[in-house]
């Protein structure tokens, strides 16, 4: 008998996803702040839409439901997101208690300038993405049942970044360098290391807080790199500056 439910719930839940209209993903994204879908079209199981991150344009994305995913106990997609300045893939999984994506593709750093812009910094070059996995582990609010929270996670993978002028302003002046290709390393605690290609010694650090903050720490060795170097006899390995930002 138990055998004849599962299948029953599974057959259900392939109905509403193959008829189910592409503007309800829309009202389910809705909670993520600075997420937003645009005309989108076709169904839950196959469809597009323009994706809208923090009210600026970045791409069109489609994608296809993956059935096999509904075996597992999850909903899962394959997700394409296009545009004239990137190519990116993705596999999405959505569990009670977990999100999952794994990625690859690559982009111009021209595609995340606009992003940057309110920060006053601008990169050239390319970022290339290799084999980046991400689970993100939900918990619910104390103060809002219905609402997920984000709570710690985990990460794999490297994006490959080929080096390139880098512009910002600090204190009211600007400031410009050229950086060797970098090498960013993800690791638990959605966290990733910033080294130069085929070097050991760290140039930034950045992790995402079980708040929705970013941290972000920055060594002596990377502001000497771009022309600025911070005062003291500090190692080059060592800390000497640290801010957060809010993402969600």
């Amino acid at each position: 008998m138990r055998r004849y439910i599962v299948a029953g719930i599974v057959l259900f839940a392939m109905f509403l996803v193959v008829f189910a209209p592409a503007g309800l993903l829309k009202q389910l994204l809705s909670p993520l702040q600075g997420v937003e879908l645009q005309s989108p079209t076709g169904t839950l199981w196959r469809g597009s839409a323009d994706l809208y991150l923090a009210d600026l344009p970045a791409g069109l994305v489609d994608w296809s439901f993956r059935p096999a995913t509904i075996l597992k106990g999850s909903l899962g997609y394959h997700v394409r997101l296009t545009g004239p300045d990137h190519a990116l893939t993705a596999d999405v999984a959505a569990a009670p208690s977990r999100i999952t994506l794994s990625a690859e593709g690559s982009f111009d750093s021209q595609y995340l300038n606009p992003w940057m812009a309110p920060y006053e910094i601008g990169l050239g070059g390319e970022i290339r993405l290799d084999d980046v996995a991400l689970s993100v582990f939900t918990a619910v609010s104390e103060r809002d049942a219905a609402s997920p929270a984000l709570a710690p996670g985990e990460a794999s993978g490297s994006l490959h970044w080929t080096g390139g002028n880098v512009r910002y302003r600090l204190s009211g002046q600007s400031y410009s360098g050229n950086l060797p290709p970098l090498v960013a390393v993800l690791g638990e605690g959605l966290e990733a290391y910033v080294y130069p290609r085929d070097e050991q010694t760290p140039l930034l650090r950045a992790q995402l807080l079980d708040n929705g903050f970013i941290k972000i720490g920055i060594t002596r060795l990377l502001t000497r790199l771009l022309n600025n170097p911070w005062p003291g006899s500090d190692a080059d390995h060592e800390t000497v500056l640290e801010v957060e930002e809010q993402l969600f």
